[in-house]
């Protein structure tokens, strides 16, 4: 305690501090410190030592077990004790002044040694000793001579003329020949709702409803002592009641202390996208990667972030209006980024749904309509990822936000976004799921932070299709009417979608959230999406930078030119050195070491790989290396 205690304090402190604990303890036990006898003291008359007679007087009386003695002896004691910290503090300070001259004095003769080896002549075949010069403060910027730089797709000069599509393309919601619902209509129902509720004996108060473009939902106040559950229990009666053909119950509406009852109008709205990008939602939203997906029970549009998503599973049976959900959300992307900032991968196994996007600027493919490119799509997806991380690891950013933003300070090409739609999932997976879930698997778990997302469709969510590892990574999802309470668990994790009424009736599961949503798909037809594309397509090319067929057949269809050929071998050898010596084989690797681009590092390894070399891909896991230096051709 002694040790740690006089190890931060100088002796003159110390002293100071133990007065005060002194001071503090004499009054404690009524001794006034003033005239207490030091320790040396003690042989000294005691008119000498204490000038106060009352003390004096009080110690010749006192008895000779009298408290006043056993107060000075103790006194005494802690002068004692004070002497003894005093000695052995100096001692300490005398060391440690000793220390400080033994290491200077050492410091010395070192910088003396250095010198005089610096003047000391040098031998001619070996390098000249120079003095180091001492490093800055501030570490030098990270060196760029071995950096890996991302594709390079449209740069900025190249759309300086490009014009986003006009509003006017969209059709407006007066267009559309619909009406609301009325309000005799509205107090109607809200009636045989209540009656509903009396004829059952339920202590249940109708107090007010709220219209939306599609369903009604009317707010019920249990009574006193009524379960939620008693109110949920009446679905299919309130749906014979109100004459509709199902009805959904949020028993209770989240945050509210009312039973939400939702029935069909007996006429709906049609909601036209062009009503949602005028609202003060869409052009007020700051989000990253904002999509339209509809408009909720009180009016309000509703739009999902997509790098919060960060990734969106769609189910809904033929004709619940999942392919007009689609549209709308590739639309809300053309309207919201210029082609080098958003790159798209569309696959169409039903070869019809994405045909009028065929020849966008914003393709760095051509819509793949086939099983076996959909697998390479994914699978150079996930080498993308792989590329784009390796990128942020030198650049020395996080995420893509904060490498788009260091982008723009230091003036290199920033990174596009890249969604990738797949809009018939259950055909992929009847086809190829080994090699289509392990791909979506790892771009759902790694492909957030580098600004590639999913988006998956299906119109069967069964457990086949809408596996675990794919349920696990796609948080957000949307569903739309399907056929049974089973396929609204698979998709959901709870019912409620076998009770929507089609035609884009929608529940959504909000990012970070598990309240559902209800909502109404905006609608848009083949027209205004022609109109759309067909200005795309005159504002710039395509520039497709994959190609999924060089990838599919490695070695090429041999009727390529000498001078392609010429330069591949030349490439190919120094590859095949590349693997031999450093035992890695990868398209990144060799695109850092070859200094070329990634499709031309990718050939090379599938190259290596067919002549024997290297062995497969086998999901995570490097490639093996069959060649050795030795076996080298010299």
């Amino acid at each position: 305690m002694f040790r740690s205690f006089t190890g931060s304090l100088s002796q003159s402190k110390l002293t100071d501090r133990l007065k005060q604990w002194v001071t503090s303890f004499a009054r404690d036990e009524g001794i006034d410190p003033e005239i207490a006898p030091p320790p040396e003291a003690k042989k000294m008359p005691p008119d000498e030592v204490v000038p106060s007679q009352k003390i004096a007087v009080a110690t010749e009386q006192a008895e000779p077990n009298d408290p006043i003695e056993d107060r000075e002896s103790i006194w005494a004691h802690e002068w004692e004790k004070i002497a003894d910290w005093n000695e052995v503090l100096a001692e300490r300070i005398a060391a440690r002044e000793q220390r400080k001259k033994m290491h200077a004095k050492r410091m010395a003769e070192s910088h003396y040694r250095i010198e005089a080896v610096l003047m000391m002549p040098q031998q001619d075949d070996l390098p000249v000793i120079e003095e180091s010069t001492p490093e800055p403060d501030t570490a030098p910027p990270p060196s760029t001579t071995n950096t890996v730089e991302p594709i390079e797709g449209y740069r900025s000069g190249d759309l300086d003329s490009y014009t986003p599509p006009s509003l006017e393309f969209l059709r407006t919601s007066d267009d559309y020949d619909d009406a609301s619902m009325s309000e005799e209509e509205l107090t109607e129902q809200r009636e045989r709702l209540q009656e509903t509720f009396d004829n059952f004996a339920v202590d249940a108060l109708v107090c007010d409803a709220t219209v939306g473009p599609r369903v009604t939902q009317y707010r019920v106040k249990p009574g006193y002592g009524v379960r939620v559950e008693t109110i949920a229990g009446l679905d299919n009666n309130i749906a014979l009641a109100l004459k509709a053909n199902a009805v959904r119950i949020q028993a209770p509406i989240p945050g509210e202390p009312y039973v939400g009852v939702e029935a069909p109008n007996p006429r709906s709205r049609t909601i036209a996208l062009r009503e949602a990008m005028m609202s003060a939602t869409w052009h007020e939203s700051t989000a990253s990667l904002p999509v339209v997906l509809g408009m909720d029970i009180s009016g309000q549009i509703q739009l999902c972030d997509l790098a919060k998503a960060p990734h969106l599973l769609i189910a809904g049976s033929t004709g619940s209006g999942k392919s007009v959900c689609i549209n709308n959300i590739v639309l809300s992307l053309l309207y919201r980024f210029k082609p080098g900032e958003l790159e798209l991968v569309l696959v169409d196994p039903k070869r019809v749904e994405f045909a009028m996007y065929r020849g966008l600027p914003h393709l760095i493919h051509p819509v793949v309509d086939d099983a076996k490119q959909a697998c390479q799509a994914l699978k150079w997806l996930v080498r993308e990822m792989e590329t784009r991380y390796e990128i942020m690891a030198e650049r020395r950013v996080r995420n893509l936000a904060g490498y788009n933003e260091k982008a723009r300070a230091e003036g290199f090409a920033p990174m596009p976004f890249i969604v990738l739609i797949i809009d018939e999932m259950a055909d992929l997976m009847m086809t190829a799921k080994d090699d289509v879930e392990t791909p979506l698997a790892r771009l759902a778990q790694m492909s957030r932070a580098v600004g590639i997302h999913a988006i998956l469709a299906t119109q069967r969510p069964s457990v086949n299709v809408i596996t675990g590892v794919i349920k696990a990574n796609f948080p957000t999802r949307v569903a739309f009417k399907v056929s049974s309470q089973i396929d609204s668990r698979t998709i959901l994790d709870g019912k409620g979608a076998e009770t929507l009424q089609g035609k884009g009736d929608m529940l959504y599961t909000p990012p970070g959230q598990s309240r559902l949503k209800r909502l109404q798909s905006p609608f848009v037809d083949d027209d205004e999406i022609l109109r759309i594309t067909d200005h795309l397509r005159e504002q710039a090319p395509p520039r497709y930078r994959v190609e999924l067929a060089a990838e599919d057949a490695p070695g090429g269809s041999g009727e390529d030119d000498g001078d392609q050929n010429e330069g591949a071998d030349s490439l190919l050898m120094d590859a095949l050195a590349i693997v031999a010596t450093t035992g890695k084989a990868s398209t990144s690797f060799l695109q850092r070491k070859l200094k070329i681009g990634y499709n031309r590092a990718a050939t090379l390894v599938e190259e290596l790989e067919v002549r024997g070399h290297i062995g497969p891909q086998v999901g995570s896991s490097p490639r093996e290396v069959f060649v050795t230096p030795s076996e080298l051709p010299r």
